[in-house]
């Protein structure tokens, strides 16, 4: 069954791309296009954040153990979306102002939360490939 599914959620988690990439190349991004990729990005980082830390509740919750083989490849795509949503923030709305992503991250909380959450996945993302997995196992 999961060798079905695992496929299935590959695909659906990369739809919100695609609609992107369809809204770009349909000149649909509305007015303001760069709080649409932000605001997109981001909700969709959450999103699948919450659909991977849930899968170990669901897990306990069914007694199907296979759900845990999805866990990671949600966690990659919700830090793919965050990195994105980050990417945009910093390169689309402030032009690699360096000062100007530090003094929003102090000022604004919302910031301060989401950039925080990022930092927290990224050592979680360059972790997960499979070699990476055995080196720390070994250790």
């Amino acid at each position: 069954m999961l060798r079905y599914l695992k496929p299935i959620i590959f695909i659906i988690c990369l739809i919100p791309l695609g609609q992107l990439g369809y809204g770009y190349y349909s000149d649909d991004l509305t007015v303001n296009p760069i709080e649409y990729i932000t605001r997109f990005t981001g909700s969709w980082a959450l999103f699948i954040l919450l659909a991977s830390l849930s899968v170990t509740p669901l897990r306990r919750l069914t007694g199907w153990n296979e759900l845990i083989k999805l866990r990671r490849m949600l966690g990659l795509f919700a830090f793919f979306y965050a990195a994105l949503h980050f990417a945009t923030y910093m390169v689309l709305d402030l032009f690699f102002d360096f000062a100007a992503i530090g003094k929003d991250i102090l000022k604004r909380p919302y910031i301060t939360v989401g950039f925080t959450a990022l930092m927290l996945m990224l050592p979680l993302a360059l972790t997960s490939s499979a070699a990476m997995i055995r080196s720390i196992v070994l250790v």
